[in-house]
């Protein structure tokens, strides 16, 4: 079965984006665990090469596809707070750029219309601490470890280049109202090596040649609706409340969009100071159910809930030149994780297996030992911490342009070890 997915998607509000083809260059075996109709697509890919498919570690895999499905979206602010001149008794802009991927208290403005684009590269490393160039898997041919079974070591590669485009209205002067539109890059790959079978007939294990497989998608991804009120519009502090509805328009089978749609409530609080502007967010994630998330028995699961926050300041170099830090973290409960994990092999299994003892000059003996594989905590409770490091300038008018670089200070989940971002946006 060779693969070939060509998704053509053309946006144009600020860039062109068109679609790459997801190819298959190797025939292997379907493990797949969704319907024949989305054989072809990339959820496939990673149960296809690990042949873990339709075994008791499938998890893993819905579990990779999730999180990929479930990148968080970057959201430009509008770069130009309002405060309030008490002496005058109007609101005037302030010195503050305001943030990259977080919320300040400020709002637009009554009919004020901001427009921003931003840019992100996402190249994933690892996956709840174990490396994404080092996995091992075993899986069963016949349903149990007490007869054959194959292993292998694994090298995966998941990249996503983000192109997001965000509008907002200004309703009121406390009330703005956007939407978000991502457009992903999806490109995954894999090599499976070191693949041996073995059996439990006294035979020595079998080996075979590696396996390579990949293949790439590029579409719209799951699309945000933003509604924000200005509780306290002070001289100095601001205090907002949002709501932000996420809706499932990615498709989740190219690992588009989380296969869920979701609602995350959120609280923002940010103080104007001569230079420094420091700010707070804090919201819950709750999520619906998504094929992406699999149960052993095949059923969807609800992708898991998570409590937001982040904390930082703001320093306003020049009235044009703003520099912002953030800690930015989420806490997950209930989320399946991946664990490295040692299974016993049947007492009459012959032959070297994935990372167990090499064969000696005289031949291979009965292996009596474990074998290395990777299994799923199917809810645990863990946090995703980064630090955000950016800069806002403003060369000319309402014009403001961002560079920012996220760092992972922890190593839950699937994770790039930092993430660029470029981004312009412009307020009318």
């Amino acid at each position: 079965m060779t693969k070939r997915l060509l998704v053509a998607t053309v946006i144009q509000v600020l860039l062109t984006c068109l679609s790459a083809m997801a190819q298959q260059p190797q025939t292997i075996p379907n493990h797949c665990p969704y319907s024949q109709q989305h054989w072809n697509e990339l959820a496939c890919l990673i149960p296809d090469l690990t042949t873990t498919g339709t075994s008791d570690l499938r998890d893993f895999n819905t579990t990779l596809a999730s999180v990929i499905g479930e990148l968080p979206v970057a959201v430009p602010v509008s770069g130009f707070a309002l405060t309030l001149d008490k002496s005058t008794g109007v609101y005037v802009v302030s010195s503050d750029l305001g943030g990259v991927l977080t919320e300040r208290g400020s709002t637009l403005g009554k009919n004020k219309f901001f427009l921003g684009f931003t840019y992100q590269h996402f190249n994933f490393d690892e996956i709840d601490g174990t490396k994404l160039s080092n996995i091992p898997t075993v899986s069963a041919l016949n349903g149990a470890l007490t007869g054959a079974f194959l292993s292998s070591t694994n090298n995966l590669q998941a990249s996503i280049d983000q192109y997001t485009i965000i509008a907002a209205y200004g309703v009121t002067d406390r009330i703005d109202v956007s939407v978000t539109l991502p457009i992903d890059n999806v490109s995954l790959s894999g090599t499976a090596s070191n693949r041996l079978e073995a059996t439990n007939n006294g035979q020595p294990a079998t080996a075979f040649a590696p396996l390579t497989i990949g293949g790439a998608a590029s579409g719209v991804g799951d699309v945000f609706v933003n509604g924000k009120f200005g509780i306290v519009k002070g001289e100095h502090s601001q205090l907002a409340g949002g709501l932000e509805v996420r809706f499932a328009t990615g498709n989740e089978y190219n690992l588009l969009g989380s296969g869920a749609w979701g609602i995350k409530p959120y609280i923002v609080f940010s103080r104007l100071g001569r230079r420094f502007h420091p700010h707070a967010n804090l919201g819950f994630q709750w999520n619906s159910q998504s094929v992406l998330n699999l149960s052993a028995a095949g059923n969807s699961l609800r992708l898991p809930d998570s409590l937001v926050y982040s904390a930082g300041v703001d320093y306003s170099v020049a009235k044009h030149l703003t520099i912002v830090g953030d800690f930015i973290g989420q806490h997950f409960s209930d989320a399946p994780t991946v664990t490295r994990a040692q299974v016993a092999t049947p007492a009459n299994v012959q032959g070297s297996l994935a990372l167990g003892p090499a064969c000696p000059a005289s031949g291979c003996n009965v292996l009596t030992g474990n074998v290395s594989t990777v299994g799923v905590n199917p809810a645990n409770s863990f946090d995703e911490d980064n630090l955000a490091v950016g800069i806002k300038v403003n060369p000319f008018g309402k014009l403001v342009v961002s560079g920012n670089v996220l760092i992972k200070l922890n190593n839950a989940g699937l994770r790039a070890n930092y993430v660029p971002l470029v981004g312009v946006s412009y307020k009318f």
